[in-house]
């Protein structure tokens, strides 16, 4: 019998990319216990900026918590809470965080874990993509 899956963002373990941006794991396949669309939520850090980055799958940014200004290739955005954006393969994107008291928090949603570098550097540091923050 198939049943759902709850997870709660307070309780998932974040992984620290860097002293700017952390990112928690909140579903992916493993997490779903089947083929799921993947979903991970962002923190940028007050003032600060993602490097950026281009990728072959599309994604989709969902501002949860906070404004940032949204880069796609060479048009910038007010992205804030409750905006939705699709990025198409190809299209370079960043963020900067507008506020220099709040962080900025983001949900990306994917079709394949696989298509994200945090996916893969949370596996190579931890063995696993997910962790509860009760976990080591």
């Amino acid at each position: 019998m198939k049943k759902g899956k709850i997870v709660n963002p307070w309780e998932v373990k974040p992984f620290v990319c860097d002293n700017t941006y952390s990112s928690k794991m909140l579903l992916d396949d493993v997490v779903a216990g089947q083929k799921a669309i993947n979903v991970n939520e962002g923190t940028l850090e007050p003032g600060c900026k993602t490097s950026g980055g281009v990728h072959e799958a599309a994604e989709i940014y969902i501002a949860m918590k906070g404004e940032a200004i949204l880069h796609l290739d060479n048009e910038s955005f007010d992205f804030k809470s409750g905006s939705v954006c699709f990025i198409p393969p190809g299209v370079f994107h960043s963020l900067d965080n507008k506020s220099y008291k709040e962080s900025f928090v983001l949900l990306t949603l994917w079709e394949d874990a696989n298509n994200n570098e945090v996916y893969h550097e949370r596996i190579k540091a931890w063995g696993k993509s997910f962790k509860n923050i009760d976990e080591d």
